[in-house]
C-alpha cells in the first residue's frame, strides 16, 4: 500500500515537474510576447538595437578584417609596384643619367666647338650688330669721353686718343684740312656703323674734344679753337667747321647720322670774315651722286650760248661716276632764285650776267650773279670779275692775283642752312670758259679738297689765298 502510495506520489511528483517546466516555458514565452506594448517594443527594440550595434560591430569588425586584409594585400600589392616603380624609375634614371651624359658630351663637344669659334671672333674682335659684321668695334663712345671739356692741347690728352678704325662693309671719306683746304691733315676712307652718329666716326679716328655740352667740336689732333676757351687779346675767330658731301651741315656731328658713301670734310680756319660758307667744291662728284642727309633732288646742268654740247659732256661724265637724276636745260635764271635741285651753271661771266635779272618773291628786280659777285667774301666766294679780269682773292677779300683769259668753279648756296648749292663754271671768255671747263671734266682731282678754284694758263689755283 505504502508502495502504491509512493509510486503515485512520485508520479503525481514528476507530472507536476513537468507541468511546472512547462509553465515556465509558457511564461517566457509570455513575457516576450504579452508585456504591455510599450515595454515590449522597448524590450524588443533594446534587444535587436543590441543586436544591431553587435552585429554593426561584427560587420565592421569583418568589414575592418577584411579591410585589414584587403588593405595588407593592397599594401602588399602597393609595395610591389612601389618596388616595380622603384626598379623601373632606378632603370629610368639610369638611362636618363646615360642620356644625359651622352647629351652632355655631346654638348661639351659642342659647346667646346662654339668656344672655339667665339675665341676665334674675340681673336678677330668680330661684332655683330643687327646681322652685320664689325671688327675691331669697341662700342660707341660715352658721355665721359665725349662730353669732356677743356683746353685740348692741355687737358685731357690720354683720353682724347683715337680708339681707331672698325672693319665695315659701309664706309665714309673723312677728311680734315686747315685754313679753307691748303693743308691737309687726314684724309682716308673709314668704317662706320649703320645708323651711327657722325661723332663715332671722329672719336675713333681722330683725337677729338667737344665742348659746349659734347655736340661741338673743340678740337682734332690738338688743332683747337681759339676761340671757346680763350678771352682778351689772345681770343680769335678760329674754329672747324664741316660739310657733308660739300654742303654745309645745319646740325652738329652728333646729331647728324652719315650715309655710306658721304664725303664728311673738317676744316680749321678764319671766320672774322666769312662766318659760314654753305658750299664748297672740293667734295666733287658730291653732292650730286649721293645728295645730303640722304636726300637727292636731282642734278640740272643749265647752259648759255653754243654750250649745250659741254652740258651734255658733263651729263655724261657725272653719269659715269654714279651720279643719277641729271637733266640739261638752257640757263633761266628764275630757278635759282629758290632752288628746288643742284643746279650747274656754264657760260661766259658777261653772258650769265645778262640773262640773271629777275624780279625776287619781294617784287624787287635783282640780279643773281651780279650779288653773288659782290658780296662775294661775305657768302665764300673769292673769286671777283671785274672790268673784264678775274681776280682770285684771299679769305679777306683781298685781291691775290688777276688774269684777263681765265674762268672759276665756286660753290654758293641761297642762305645759311640751304641745303640746295648752285655751281656757277664761268669764264671771262669762250677760251678762259673751255679750260676751266675741261679741268673738271677731265681732271676733277684738281677740284679735291678746294674751296674753289681760279683756272688760268699759269694753272689752277685754290681760293680763297691765306
Amino acid at each position: 500500500m505504502r508502495k502504491g502510495k509512493k509510486f503515485v506520489l512520485s508520479l503525481i511528483l514528476v507530472m507536476a515537474l513537468v507541468l511546472g517546466l512547462l509553465g515556465c516555458s509558457k511564461e517566457s514565452e509570455k513575457t516576450i510576447t504579452n508585456l504591455d506594448e510599450n515595454n515590449s517594443v522597448v524590450e524588443v527594440h533594446e534587444k535587436q538595437e543590441e543586436k544591431g550595434n553587435i552585429d554593426e560591430l561584427m560587420d565592421r569588425e569583418e568589414e575592418k578584417e577584411e579591410g585589414e586584409e584587403k588593405t595588407a594585400e593592397e599594401e602588399k600589392a602597393t609595395e610591389e609596384e612601389k618596388e616595380i616603380e622603384s626598379n623601373s624609375k632606378e632603370q629610368r634614371d639610369t638611362e636618363k643619367e646615360e642620356t644625359d651624359t651622352k647629351k652632355e658630351e655631346k654638348n661639351t663637344k659642342e659647346i667646346s666647338g662654339e668656344a672655339s669659334k667665339g675665341e676665334k671672333d674675340k681673336k678677330n674682335n668680330v661684332t655683330v650688330i643687327d646681322g652685320v659684321e664689325y671688327t675691331n668695334y669697341k662700342g660707341p663712345v660715352q658721355g665721359e669721353i665725349k662730353y669732356v671739356e677743356g683746353r685740348p692741347a692741355e687737358q685731357d690728352s690720354d683720353r682724347r686718343k683715337a680708339s681707331g678704325d672698325i672693319g665695315s662693309p659701309y664706309q665714309v671719306d673723312l677728311r680734315v684740312t686747315t685754313d679753307f683746304g691748303h693743308s691737309k691733315i687726314y684724309a682716308k676712307n673709314v668704317g662706320m656703323v649703320k645708323d651711327e652718329v657722325g661723332m663715332e666716326v671722329l672719336f675713333r679716328n681722330l683725337d677729338i674734344q667737344t665742348a659746349y655740352g659734347g655736340g661741338f667740336v673743340n678740337a682734332i689732333n690738338g688743332i683747337e679753337s681759339k676761340f671757346t676757351f680763350f678771352t682778351g687779346s689772345q681770343r680769335k675767330k678760329e674754329d672747324w667747321f664741316y660739310w657733308v658731301n660739300g654742303i654745309l651741315a645745319p646740325i652738329g656731328v652728333a646729331e647728324y647720322r652719315p650715309e655710306p658713301g658721304d664725303v664728311i670734310w673738317w676744316d680749321f680756319h678764319d671766320w672774322e670774315t666769312t662766318m659760314f660758307i654753305p658750299a664748297v667744291i672740293g667734295s666733287y662728284p658730291q653732292p650730286f651722286k649721293s645728295g645730303f642727309f640722304g636726300n637727292n633732288p636731282g642734278t640740272v646742268i643749265l647752259y648759255t650760248g653754243d654750250y649745250k654740247n659741254e652740258a651734255e659732256q658733263l651729263k655724261a661724265s657725272l653719269e659715269k661716276q654714279g651720279v643719277k637724276k641729271v637733266d640739261i636745260a638752257v640757263y633761266d635764271a628764275k630757278l635759282l632764285e629758290n632752288p628746288a635741285k643742284y643746279y650747274i651753271v656754264l657760260g661766259v661771266w658777261e653772258e650769265l650776267v645778262k640773262e640773271s635779272t629777275i624780279t625776287n618773291s619781294r617784287g624787287k628786280e635783282i640780279n643773281l650773279l651780279e650779288e653773288t659777285n659782290d658780296k662775294n667774301k661775305f657768302i665764300g666766294v673769292y673769286a671777283k670779275f671785274e672790268e673784264g679780269k678775274l681776280h682770285a682773292l684771299d679769305h679777306r677779300g683781298n685781291k691775290k692775283t688777276s688774269h684777263t683769259q681765265a674762268g672759276t668753279i665756286y660753290g654758293y648756296a641761297a642762305g645759311i642752312g640751304a641745303t640746295k648749292p648752285i655751281w656757277i663754271v664761268a669764264g671771262t671768255d669762250d677760251k678762259g670758259f673751255k679750260i676751266t671747263f675741261e679741268t673738271l671734266l677731265n681732271q676733277p682731282e684738281k677740284l679735291k679738297d678746294a674751296f674753289g678754284i681760279v683756272v688760268s694758263e699759269k694753272g689752277v689755283e685754290k681760293i680763297p689765298y691765306i
